[in-house]
């Protein structure tokens, strides 16, 4: 989002969101911050074209979004790749994919929203190619809010709690399951 105060693009807060409500993503940045600076020899992979911004012509990708968010934290602009061509969820699994197989990974952690996780485990189960690789390799899904709390519990876990607490989050995850509803009786566009 642009922040109106410092017309800057940057990711989104708890009490902001996209076109489906509550986002977050902030704190999946800090959460990618938490695990590189635990072993700094691994790579972080930001995804993300421009989505929801994509009719706006100054607006960045989510991935350029990102992995200046990161360079902030100090991670090195040498450990970030950006995948920019991906508008949503799943092509930005369809990404992440292309990604695991040029570069050869083997562990992968994929990082998202507690709330999201569960639509996009059920979107990459679709993929035989996906699944296959998850099957295959050391590929997992991994909670931003889990990792906050397990690095910094006196700073994120009220918020956390109050959050998933609140009418917008409980909004959002009946959307996410209707998605995954929606996904599992072929219903959910995949595009």
């Amino acid at each position: 989002m642009k922040d109106k105060q410092t017309d800057r693009w940057r990711t989104t807060n708890y009490d902001e969101g996209d076109n489906f409500g509550v986002q977050g993503d902030r704190l999946r940045v800090i959460a990618a911050d938490y695990l590189f600076k635990d072993n700094p020899e691994q790579v972080i992979i930001a995804l993300g074209g421009k989505g929801q911004l994509k009719d706006i012509p100054d607006a960045p990708t989510v991935s350029e979004v990102i992995e200046k968010e990161l360079l902030e934290l100090e991670v090195p602009g040498e450990k970030i790749i950006k995948e920019e061509e991906s508008g949503n969820s799943w092509q930005q699994l369809m990404g992440m994919k292309k990604l695991i197989n040029e570069l050869g990974l083997e562990d992968c952690k994929i990082i998202s929203n507690k709330f999201h996780l569960p639509r996009l485990k059920a979107m990459a189960e679709l993929d035989s190619d996906l699944k296959k690789i998850m099957d295959s390799s050391n590929i997992d899904f991994k909670s931003a809010e889990e990792i906050l709390l397990k690095y910094n519990p006196e700073e994120w876990q009220n918020e956390i709690e109050s959050v998933y607490k609140s009418e917008a989050m409980k909004e959002r995850i009946k959307m996410e399951e209707k998605g995954i509803k929606d996904i599992k009786d072929g219903k959910y566009k995949l595009k």
